[in-house]
This record gives C-alpha cells, structure tokens and sequence, in this order.
C-alpha cells in the first residue's frame, strides 16, 4: 500500500519516525513528565481495587512510574506488528527507523562494497542466527530490559550501534537481512502479503516495487538503488521470495516455534508472580530487574521454586517453543496425509501455506489477547471492546487472503501479467479473436488459454513472446537459473521444449550481456542450465557464471568473468563451449537447481497442470 508513496514522502516520515524514537529512547535516562500520568486516578493509572498487586503471595503498592518502557513494549511493537498484518512488510520496510538508521554509512558514502555471499555460513543460516538473536532478546527483555529504564535505554543504543555497524561493513540492507532481530517476526506476520500489501509481479513494467531500495537522481525522478544484496529478495517480490524459500527447515523452526514463544513469553509472567494482574498492573513497576536474576523464577500454586530467574526464563521460552514446534509439525504430517488420501487436492508447499498461516493467525491473537489487551485497562471499556473485535476481524480477513493462495496461483497471475505485455507487443489482430475485448479484460486462464492458440499461428510468434516473458522476468530477480522450472507451466502452454528454452536464454545472453548483470555480482546461480551431455549447437551452450572465482583454473571453468578497475565500467566476457564438449566435463560438481524430490516434482507439476 505504501510502495506507491514517494521516496520524497517516505524520507519525512522515516524522520519524522527515527527523530520521535530518539526522543522515546532519551526518555528513558531522563523523563520528568510522564510519571504524572500514572499517579492515582490519572489516565494511564493501574486499574485494581485498592491501589495494590499481589506479587509472589504479597500485596505490594502500585506507585507512579515514567512510561517509556510501557510505551516502547506495550504501544510501539504492537502496533509495528499490526502494521505488518494489514499493510504488508513493504510498509514496515520503507518506515522502520532501524533500517533508515542502518543506511547512514550508505548516505555518506562510507559504505564498503560488500555483500555476503549466498553460499557462506551467514547466507545459509541467516534465518538461524536471527531466530537465535529473537530469542536471546525475549530472554534480555523478561531479566533486564522490560521495565528498567537505564538498561532499555542502553540496549537500544547498543542495537543502533549494531545496525551502523553492519550498514558500514556490507552493502545494501544486509542488516534488514541477515542480522535485525525483528526480520523473523517481519516474516512471520507479514508472508506472503499484508492484508492491504501490494501484489509485485502484477506491476506494470519498469515498476519499483514494494520495499524496494531506490534513490533520487539529480532529476527528482525515482530509480531503483537495488545492489543484490539478496536473492530472491524480499522487498522486491514478498510472496516470490516467501514460495521459493517455504520449504526451508529453518521456516518451520520459526513459524510453529514462534507459537511457544509468544505463549510462554506472556504466561512467564503469571508463573513468576503466581497470579494474572502483574501483567495488567505491576509488570511496569520493577524497575530494579538486575536485582531480581537469582530471585525465585516460578511461583506456583502458592509456593516458590528455588530456581534462579536468569534459568526459569529461558527454560520456560525454551520448553514452550519446543512444545509448539513439536505439535506443528505433528499437525503438518496429519494434514498432508488426510490430503494424500484425498488423491493430492492441494500441492505439498500449499497445504505447508496453509499451516503456516495458521501459526500466524494463532500467533497474533496470543499475543493480542495474552499480551496488548490485558494492559488497555486505561481505555473505556466499549473502545477495549472494539479494539479486540478489530483484532478478530483483521487477523480472519488475513487468514481467510492467505488461505486461498498458492505457488501456483502467484506463478499463473506472474505469467499472465508477463503475457500481457508481449502480447500487446505482436504484431497480432486479435480482435477478431476475443469477441471485441482487451487484454486488459482477460484473466489468467484466459490468457493461458489464448496463449495455447498462438502455436498454432506460427512458432516464431511463441519463441518471441516467450523471449519477452524471459526478459522482463530477469529484469524482476527471477534467475536465470530458475527460470527452467519457473515457466515449465508457460512453456507447456506455447508448446515450446526445453531446447527452445536454452536457445533463447543463450541468445539473450548473447544480444544483452548486461540483463545478466545482476546475477554476476554475487554468487547467485553455480548452476549449469542443461541436463548433462553432448552440446550440439555451440550458441546453446553458452554459460554464465559469478565473477568471483571458486577454483585456482576458474577463468577456463566460468565463462562470466567481471573485472572492476578505478573508472572503468564493468566488463563482461563471454565464452561458448565447443561443439565436443560436455557439460560434465568442464563443471562435475554442478547440478541443477531443484531441490525437491522427484514425487514432490511430480506431484506439483501434476497441481500445476489442474
């Protein structure tokens, strides 16, 4: 909803946000105001009875307390969270002030020009590491930094600090990426779109989309400033990147996880003080937690156990997520199997969409019910009311969106768009042959179904209108990796083979170098696009590879060969195998790029095809 603000909007608002949370974080080392809001009888006062909260079997006073903490923890986040549910990640993306400070080393030119490498032990356990930071940060907030002050403030500044860092280390949103604690939580509430996100592959042509990184040239026009710090990424496609990496491990790690700990998180709070209001009166009130790390952790049914609180806390996060982990993916199992004794109604990455969706949905309400709404106690009673039914309602809305999608879905609305604009392009009538309509007015199986008719005017007409679809798909992020599997569906309808396929990348690569430009930058695609044998047509042939080398004799293996040198533009060499060589010979170890067994290819082509 927000990818279509400019950039000039966006800069004021990204202030306007980064200068307000200094503001916040300077509150907690120094606020003489807002203390007098929770004195007795005031606006955000504590609502008990006499003015007290039972903690651990004692009574103890509610007394006045500055209220940065309570507005960072209990108003910021969930409304950030909120905001990712409705309006999608690209809203979040473009506004978060932690971002906007990561890029400064960028605005002021210091930025080194580095990404991480897909291949190396950050870039394949990313998702991990920052899951592993999540959870150490559930951890700090519980034992240090709920409601102490001084240690919120520092651990912000020292989270800041982080961010810079890393923006002046590694090019692009590499913090947004691989570091930011909150990137999980990001993903979670936000995949694969927001309820009122915008849909990147049905954008017009040249569009920048979503979250994009983009700049202002000297002309005031907006261009993309994307350096391919990541792939498939997030802020250009949302649901592409979400289809393509669902199957990862780590995915149900986070998602069924997530459950247990949002759920443990806020019932530690009741196992710690033995009762439910130290949640919606006195949780803001212990302002020494350093104090309190070797107290008693657990309080229940009336007697303290003598176990240290710096050990309940992440024994209790622990034990919940691995719990909810667990049944996740005891649920998972049971609702592939009741869909394989249905004769394969849903393909696999679906009925695995539709879990976690579900995980979300739980999620957001656990939190909402468990966490937000106990602490509304200051509102009227009718506005505590509306705001949970607008919880139900958006949090069912977004369910009842993300059920309904699937991998198949998004790559036949990506196609049909792609169709679209190459149709418009032939040199085709067609009126005669839609009755009187547009383009525009047809929908994706109409389209598919015109494209099924195109074979049979003439071939040239499917391989250019298929070359059209390829180039404006490597001008999106798709890979020309990928792009095999991507549009076998598309490829089927124009009845084109494989071999036409690799013909028209390898004239493309030939024709417009550059268009491949993007996928040498970093290690994107060690993948060789034919089956293995013998080459017939030395055009067909054509590899292309990153520029950075992997072997000491990598200038005869990698036909792609970037050199950069002070004031020169980049270059690109291209080299054709000869008509007796094989794809086996000059690079053994590669494979193609698919990793899913052959029952679970099978089995999604099979839903592809309806």
């Amino acid at each position: 909803m927000l990818a279509s603000i400019s950039e000039k909007h966006i800069r004021l608002i990204r202030w306007g946000l980064t200068l307000g949370w200094f503001v916040l974080i300077a509150s907690m080392f120094y606020d003489p105001i807002s203390a007098q809001w929770t004195a007795p009888n005031q606006v955000f006062a504590a609502t008990t009875p006499d003015g007290q909260f039972l903690f651990q079997g004692s009574r103890r006073p509610l007394t006045p307390y500055p209220m940065g903490t309570r507005i960072f923890w209990g108003m910021v986040l969930p409304l950030s969270i909120l905001i990712l549910l409705i309006l999608g990640h690209e809203a979040w993306r473009r506004i978060c002030p932690l971002s906007f400070l990561s890029q400064i080393p960028r605005a002021l030119g210091w930025q080194r020009q580095r990404t991480v490498e897909e291949t190396s032990w950050l870039g394949r356990n990313a998702l991990y590491l920052q899951m592993g930071l999540l959870f150490i940060g559930l951890n700090l907030r519980l034992l240090l930094v709920n409601s102490d002050r001084l240690l919120l403030g520092l651990f912000l500044l020292l989270t800041i600090l982080a961010a810079i860092t890393v923006g002046w280390l590694y090019d692009g949103k590499t913090w947004c990426h691989y570091f930011c604690p909150m990137a999980p939580v990001q993903m979670i509430y936000s995949e694969p779109s927001g309820l009122l996100g915008s849909d990147a592959h049905t954008a017009p042509a040249k569009t920048i989309t979503q979250s994009t990184c983009r700049t202002i040239d000297p002309r005031g026009q907006e261009k993309s400033a994307c350096v391919a710090c990541k792939t498939p990424c997030i802020d250009i496609d949302a649901e592409r990147a979400y289809w393509e990496d669902l199957r990862q491990p780590e995915r149900k790690l986070l998602y069924y996880g997530y459950v247990g700990l949002v759920m443990g998180f806020y019932l530690y709070f009741w196992l710690y003080s033995g009762n439910w209001s130290l949640l919606s009166a006195g949780v803001w009130n212990e302002t020494n937690q350093w104090a309190t790390l070797w107290s008693p952790g657990f309080f229940i049914a009336g007697h303290a156990v003598p176990i240290p609180k710096w050990i309940a806390v992440p024994l209790t996060l622990t034990s919940f997520a691995g719990a909810t982990y667990s049944l996740g993916l005891w649920l998972e199992s049971s609702y592939k199997r009741r869909n394989q004794r249905l004769g394969y109604p849903l393909s696999r990455d679906q009925v695995q969409s539709r879990c976690f969706a579900v995980a979300t949905f739980t999620a957001f309400n656990l939190l909402f019910f468990m966490g937000v709404r106990p602490t509304l106690g200051y509102l009227p009673l009718l506005m505590q009311h509306a705001l949970s039914w607008i919880a139900i309602v958006v949090s069912s809305l977004w369910l009842a969106k993300t059920w309904r999608r699937s991998a198949r879905q998004y790559h036949r609305e990506r196609d049909a768009n792609l169709l679209r604009r190459q149709l418009s392009k032939l040199n085709l009538d067609l009126h005669q042959l839609l009755e009187g309509r547009s383009l525009t007015d047809l929908n994706p199986d109409e389209l598919y179904a015109l494209a099924k008719v195109l074979p049979g005017l003439a071939q040239d007409y499917s391989l250019q209108l298929y070359r059209g679809v390829l180039r404006e798909a490597f001008e999106q992020g798709v890979t020309p990796a990928s792009s095999l599997i991507t549009f076998q569906t598309l490829r089927q309808h124009l009845k084109l083979s494989e071999d036409d396929h690799w013909a028209v990348i390898h004239r493309l690569q030939l024709e417009e170098p550059l268009l491949f430009a993007p996928f040498q930058r970093r290690d994107l695609d060690p993948t060789v696009h034919r089956p293995r044998g013998r080459v017939s047509d030395p055009l067909e042939a054509t590899l292309y590879q990153p520029h950075r080398s992997r072997t000491a004799d990598s200038q005869c293996h990698y036909p792609y060969q970037r050199s950069r040198t002070e004031g020169d533009e980049d270059t690109t060499v291209i080299r054709s195998l000869n008509a007796n060589e094989t794809y086996s010979e000059i690079a053994p170890d590669m494979k193609l790029e698919n990793n899913k067994d052959e029952n679970d290819e099978a089995q999604d082509i099979q839903s592809s095809n309806g």
